[in-house]
């Protein structure tokens, strides 16, 4: 069974690796935070009513704030939805909106429960575990078969990123990072020929 270790370590590889990722999806400076939540509320009472927070331009040309845990957590969570979809055959169905999600959560700025992510991916990561161990059990082909799936994720992810103007090989590099982080929940060691 995946351990809470093993589930922040998988979250960590997927945030530093969604990084690059984020930087060409997120413009420079981009925050869906309105202005109030921009100060928080403490500092806006002590420099009193007429406080403002920065100017929107202020952080122009800046990076976009780095991706966390949080975020690492829930991409590897869909991803393992990713590998139930293709053993259910449900594959197609779980690609359509890959893109609209992915986007998503790169986009979002505001902090996550990274517990809270934690603790649903370990969850998830057990019952694919238990799926991959009952599917496993018919079919003789067992561990081949699973890389196989993870390969096939791989694809998924980088074909979706593609179509989102994320460069090939950042792509590329991206998805088999994600792939890899989410096989090590398995104990798979992953490796790109």
């Amino acid at each position: 069974m995946p351990t809470d270790h093993a589930c922040r370590t998988a979250a960590e590889r997927a945030a530093h690796c969604l990084d690059p990722v984020r930087s060409v999806l997120v413009p420079a400076g981009h925050t869906e935070s309105s202005p109030a939540e921009v100060m928080p509320v403490v500092l806006r009472n002590y420099l009193g009513a007429g406080a403002r927070p920065p100017a929107p331009g202020a952080s122009a040309g800046r990076r976009p704030a780095p991706v966390g845990i949080a975020t690492g957590a829930a991409v590897l969570h869909m991803c393992l939805d990713g590998l139930c979809a293709e053993m259910t055959g449900a594959l197609a169905a779980w690609h359509t909106d890959l893109g609209r999600r992915l986007r998503e959560m790169l986009a979002e700025s505001r902090p996550a429960d990274t517990w809270q992510a934690l603790a649903d991916l370990k969850l998830r990561a057990q019952e694919v575990l238990t799926g991959v161990a009952d599917h496993g059990r018919s079919d003789p082909v067992g561990p081949r078969l699973l890389i196989a799936r993870f390969a096939l994720l791989e694809d998924a992810v980088s074909g979706a990123l593609r179509r989102m103007a994320v460069p090939a090989e950042t792509a590329g590099v991206c998805a088999g990072a994600l792939a890899a982080a989410a096989g090590s929940l398995f104990g798979l060691a992953l490796t790109r020929p």
